[in-house]
């Protein structure tokens, strides 16, 4: 069996993949680096990037291979691309994406004992029909076409074999894999943050019972919304390590960014926007896996929303602090807004006036495109700026924990929004989308402030019933 089939639990295997790769990547930077020294920029080009090129296929067939934290690290670090140097990326582009929804297959006899295992029976007596090819392949598990006995296409997600010891090997292997992550990356993305916020929540992945729960529940919130769809669960046909749901069919992320006209991508970015801002400030929750493989395109502006074990909840008094701290900027009290964004983000104690500056300016460019009435484009310069600014952020976050321990554990969650949130803004650079943001969330902001005992109607949907969004500008 090869590296890129079952997931070996072993952390001596695990240890000793993660290690070649780290010292592989390394080194092949290094010999870029050296060629470029002693050649022209001309010769040098093409030289490193067949470099990378090898650097990134290594690490699809390494990350992918082994699942667990190390895929799902990987598949944070193949959507937000924006660590990659401009003269090397082609070689990224090509490849990382494949972590997405591609990785390599564990062969099927070892899927099917999962299956019998949880559910007594193979699929071909449950299921009408059962293909045995996968159609997506994820950090914990792989997913099927199937047909229930009345024909209806579901899609069937089983988890590989075995995943629980591997993910425990991996939490060992933390501070390897960000050696791996790190040389990968040239240093210049925060994976160490990015691993600790994963740690805390890919356990619970591991009980498929727990996302069905979490899938659910965004169905019933989004029953009646005209773009998004959440597909339903089947919990007959579902178990701990075995889930069944509604089999979606249209366009992955790629093929909808090659298929689609501009009007169109920003349409679909409204129902995408919808989906992550209006999930967590009208109910306190979000979807924390926002990677490109989660979204299915369908048409018309209306998104198909997938993989739900990732979920983060927090008391609604979260989401209305920020929404209080915006309405504030709106506003112009500046200084109010520097004052409280601490006790907001979740940070302990007092804090510094290099903190508070920091906090401000973050957020101030993190938000800048709902802060004035006007449309606004997210593209690659805006995720540029957002990363140079989440890298003087590593170094004051390394300060404060050195000085005042890590941040409110009731909220750690607020990492995994921050992650959220920037990964989010890649995927909507990715589609160029443009709209007048600030007022598709106004209306809702404004609806809060008059019904603050909770006694009012429900607050509208970002999206309109027949579908146009709030906030676009009359034509």
């Amino acid at each position: 069996m090869d590296e890129a089939s079952k997931p070996s639990a072993s952390r001596l295997g695990r240890t000793y993949r993660l290690a070649r790769l780290a010292t592989d990547a390394s080194a092949r930077v290094a010999l870029g680096m050296a060629k470029k020294a002693v050649g022209s920029e001309e010769e040098a080009r093409p030289r490193s990037l067949e470099e990378h090129r090898r650097i990134a296929r290594r690490a699809v067939e390494i990350l992918g291979g082994m699942k667990g934290l190390a895929m799902k690290a990987g598949q944070i670090v193949s959507y937000v691309d924006d660590w990659i140097p401009e003269d090397v990326r082609p070689a990224y582009a090509e490849l990382l994406p494949t972590l997405q929804a591609k990785a390599p297959k564990v062969p099927l006899a070892d899927m099917l004992n999962v299956f019998i295992d949880e559910v007594g029976e193979p699929p071909d007596e449950v299921f009408r029909s059962f293909d045995e090819e996968p159609i997506a392949a994820a950090s914990i598990g792989q997913v099927y076409r199937a047909e229930l006995p009345d024909g209806r296409p579901v899609a069937v997600k089983i988890q590989y074999p075995g995943i629980d010891e591997v993910i425990r090997s991996d939490l060992k292997n933390l501070g390897l894999l960000e050696t791996v992550l790190r040389a990968s990356t040239m240093g210049r993305f925060d994976v160490k943050q990015s691993l600790e916020d994963i740690k805390l929540k890919i356990g619970e992945e591991l009980d498929y019972r727990r996302e069905a729960a979490n899938q659910r529940r965004f169905a019933e919130i989004y029953a009646d919304h005209p773009r998004i769809v959440v597909p339903r669960v089947y919990d007959e046909y579902s178990h701990a390590r075995v889930l069944t749901t509604e089999l979606l069919g249209g366009r992955s992320y790629y093929e909808f960014i090659a298929a689609s006209d501009q009007e169109e991508k920003n349409r679909t970015a409204e129902t995408l926007y919808e989906f992550v801002f209006g999930s967590f400030h009208r109910h306190g929750i979000f979807n924390a896996d926002p990677h490109p493989g989660n979204y299915v395109f369908l048409g018309d502006a209306r998104v198909g929303f997938l993989d739900f074990g990732c979920v983060q909840e927090f008391p609604l008094e979260v989401p209305g602090n920020f929404r209080r701290l915006v309405q504030l900027l709106w506003a112009g009290r500046v200084d109010e807004v520097r004052e409280g964004l601490p006790a907001a983000l979740g940070y302990p104690g007092e804090a510094s006036e290099e903190e508070k500056d920091f906090f401000l300016d973050y957020v101030g460019y993190l938000w800048r495109p709902i802060l004035e009435d006007r449309s606004f484009t997210y593209d690659e310069a805006f995720v540029k700026e957002i990363f140079s600014n989440t890298k003087r952020g590593v170094k004051l976050s390394a300060k404060l924990t050195l000085t005042k321990g890590m941040p409110d554990t009731e909220r750690r969650g607020l990492a995994l929004l921050n992650r959220l949130q920037f990964g989010f803004v890649s995927i909507l650079a990715g589609l160029r989308a443009t709209s007048n943001w600030h007022r598709l969330i106004r209306d809702y902001f404004a609806y809060h402030t008059e019904n603050q005992d909770g006694g009012g109607p429900p607050p509208p949907p970002l999206i309109a019933p027949e579908g146009e969004a709030r906030g676009e500008e009359p034509a």
